[in-house]
């Protein structure tokens, strides 16, 4: 039986020391049918010989360099892809050897999914793991509680809405396995926005798309200190300036994609998540109990919307993003937003 080819995209800046465990992880894949594609930024320390040197021994590895930055090359790699299904293996993170088998067999079995979203291992510069918060606070973490590690549906647009914190959801771009025409009807990585922008992409991902998290396979992301990401303040205002242009993208993008009720709710839905952003940055401010305390009534008084779902996210003792999300998704008439397989 033919089985759907996978292009794997390898896009690679001087990651030399992290290539071979990377190129071991596609090579041991319990999953057979899929091609490498590889685009190197012109590598200084070995990694593209390495490269060329692989690609000559297997004929299912296409290498090439391009004076591209971090998304472009994604794009590159998308761009020449054959594949039905789309992995972006960064150069210096690994995967489980079924990773691939176990993400496309949910994506065949759920046509109604266009993303597969594995459990992450967090890894540093020597291999060894580092949880580094992602099965305890991250987003996904907290919007998922038990169902981390239960495979289930995640309805679009749930992800998006937690998506308005300014926080990713999808930790690493390596837990995903994308359906190719996704990338045809809602767009490729945008640049723009510096080594964050593909929190950009997950949005309007997630406002049109929805996924399957396949709790039995894993991808690995390794954190060391090169990351660009390692050195973002969450808290700057000029963060929060690229995080609402961002959203404003997507939703521009997913307004022609999405159903008019939808459409209609998303500039509320931003508006609401600006207040609660902003109130949350200057609560975190205020020394004192008391302090906040005056604090929130004052913000109440103002009728900020913030302050209010601040209590009401108090009262039914869960993290401020998932409240607000659920809130919105039963305003979009998604009673039911995550749905154990």
């Amino acid at each position: 039986m033919n089985r759907p080819l996978i292009s794997i995209c390898l896009p690679n800046r001087n990651t030399r020391p992290f290539l071979p465990e990377r190129i071991d992880s596609i090579i041991d894949q319990t999953y057979k049918s899929w091609e490498v594609i590889v685009s190197d930024n012109f590598s200084q320390d070995g990694a593209w010989e390495f490269l060329n040197e692989v690609a000559a021994k297997n004929p299912r590895i296409s290498a090439r360099q391009v004076p591209l930055g971090l998304y472009d090359g994604w794009n590159d790699c998308i761009r020449r892809a054959r594949g039905d299904y789309i992995y972006i293996a960064t150069s210096d993170d690994t995967m489980a050897p079924d990773c691939l088998e176990k993400l496309v067999t949910a994506l065949e079995e759920h046509r109604e999914c266009d993303i597969a979203h594995c459990n992450l291992r967090v890894i540093n510069d020597l291999g060894r793991e580092c949880d580094y918060g992602w099965s305890t606070i991250s987003l996904f973490a907290l919007s998922s509680g038990p169902l981390i590690n239960v495979s289930h549906l995640r309805l679009a647009p749930f992800d998006a809405l937690l998506l308005m914190s300014g926080r990713t959801v999808y930790w690493s771009i390596t837990q995903l396995l994308i359906r190719r025409d996704l990338f045809d009807k809602i767009g490729f990585f945008e640049s723009r926005w510096g080594s964050v922008g593909d929190a950009n992409w997950q949005m309007r991902a997630c406002l049109v798309a929805n996924t399957v998290h396949v709790a039995d396979t894993w991808a690995g992301w390794r954190v060391h200190p090169a990351q660009a990401t390692g050195t973002i303040d969450y808290d700057a205002a000029e963060y929060e300036h690229r995080i609402q242009e961002m959203i404003d993208h997507a939703m521009g993008v997913a307004q022609r994609l999405v159903p008019t009720e939808i459409a209609r709710l998303q500039r509320n839905w931003s508006d609401k998540a600006v207040s609660l952003r902003r109130f949350l940055r200057k609560l975190a401010k205020v020394p004192s109990k008391l302090e906040r305390r005056l604090f929130i009534l004052q913000e109440l008084f103002k009728g900020d919307f913030g302050a209010a779902l601040h209590l009401r996210a108090r009262a039914a003792k869960r993290p401020h993003w998932l409240e607000a999300a659920k809130e919105w998704s039963l305003e979009a008439g998604r009673t039911e937003v995550l749905s154990p397989l």
